[in-house]
């Protein structure tokens, strides 16, 4: 079939309409008319692939990598670094109009982005022990993709990925760990590049970014664009108002450091013990606490200034939200990896006024988006 392709949503799939039902299309650009096939049907929708372009857009390009289509780790490629950031944006706008019901958007959303070749510092690989095999899943796939130079992926990653022995070795113990895909059976050997060594499992490297330098394991989550993240690090930081801060969903300390010396009180809250652990080292003087945001928030909720707030693809617990608001910090600083969870939780704000928001692009070639928010108390 053939359609026309209206916008773009979350995810970086395309909107259309047929017969008035909505249609998801992957791997098409607003504005171009494209030939598709429908992989899924869901009620009130349902989902294509673009077989064919009948009318390019003219930010469409040829993707490039090699594996693209066949690996699943890159989702969209069809258009440039700057393009990618800027369609992001514009999703981001139309989830806050559409499912956040705000009529405060602002005007000038800035975005941030960076190049598409070895940005990614931090990887997961999947090995096949058996079959002496190490890679990428491929797309929709179980199977193993072998890449012989990933684009994206950092110079010692880059390494990694083509010698394969140091990821076997670490594929063994991470099968004595039960470190294991039940659905495919391949051990996983996430990896993570800091400043001069890489790390395999839960030993901490070092990596600098805004003139801090970071103790992370490949075992946590940590940002993988270290040529983004300082923007995203500044929006936070010179955001943040008052002398209390609370870093919610804390992780290993990413926002909590930056107010290291400053007098300031912050409070971490992370419910992985693993991410308090190394936040202990990044952010020594923050007041630490391993728990889970909304349980925490019943029994020590308090009145501070600014509430950083950098939830999972899910969103904030309606108890956790509800908790926030109550609190009536004078500032909310919403991070996001999720535009729609991001603009379904401020629709419930009542009280706060989008100030300031942005987006970063850290995963450029993918449907992925970064959004940050800032509400303030009116």
């Amino acid at each position: 079939m053939a359609l026309r392709i209206e916008k773009m949503a979350s995810g970086a799939v395309g909107i259309a309409h047929e017969d008035g039902r909505t249609v998801l299309v992957m791997g098409a650009l607003p504005g171009e008319l494209v030939e598709c096939r429908t992989v899924e049907i869901k009620p009130g929708y349902s989902v294509a692939e673009t077989i064919g372009v009948i009318e390019a857009s003219p930010l469409r390009i040829e993707p490039r990598c090699p594996y693209y289509g066949i690996c699943g780790g890159c989702d969209f490629q069809i258009v440039s670094e700057h393009d990618s950031a800027c369609i992001k944006a514009d999703v981001l706008r139309d989830n806050l109009r559409r499912i956040g019901k705000r009529d405060d958007i602002p005007a000038d959303i800035p975005v941030y982005y960076g190049p598409f070749n070895g940005y990614r510092h931090r990887a997961r690989f999947h090995v096949d022990l058996s079959g002496g095999k190490w890679g990428f899943l491929g797309r929709k796939s179980s199977s193993i993709v072998q890449i012989e130079n990933c684009p994206v992926i950092s110079s010692r990653l880059k390494e990694l990925l083509a010698d394969g022995s140091a990821l076997m070795k670490a594929a063994r113990s991470a099968m004595f760990s039960n470190r294991v895909n039940r659905q495919t059976g391949f051990a996983e050997v996430c990896a993570f590049e800091g400043d001069s060594e890489v790390s395999l499992g839960d030993e901490d490297v070092g990596i600098t970014i805004c003139g801090i330098t970071y103790s992370v394991s490949a075992s946590v989550f940590f940002q993988s664009n270290p040529i983004v993240l300082p923007h995203l690090l500044e929006f936070v930081r010179d955001n943040a108002c008052g002398e209390s801060i609370m870093d919610l969903y804390s992780g290993v300390g990413t926002f909590s450091s930056l107010f290291e010396g400053s007098g300031k009180r912050v409070y971490a809250v992370e419910r992985s013990k693993g991410c308090l652990k190394l936040s202990k080292k990044n952010a020594p003087s923050a007041l630490s606490f391993t728990a889970d945001v909304a349980l925490w928030g019943k029994k020590n909720g308090r009145h501070v200034d600014t509430v950083i707030v950098d939830p999972p693809r899910t969103g904030l617990a309606p108890e956790a939200l509800d908790l926030i608001v109550s609190w009536k910090p004078e500032r909310i600083i919403y991070v996001s990896c999720n535009s729609s969870t991001l603009s379904r939780d401020v629709c419930r704000m009542q009280g706060y006024a989008i100030s300031k928001a942005a987006v970063f692009d850290f995963y450029p070639g993918t449907g992925h988006d970064e959004s940050a928010l800032v509400l303030d108390r009116v």
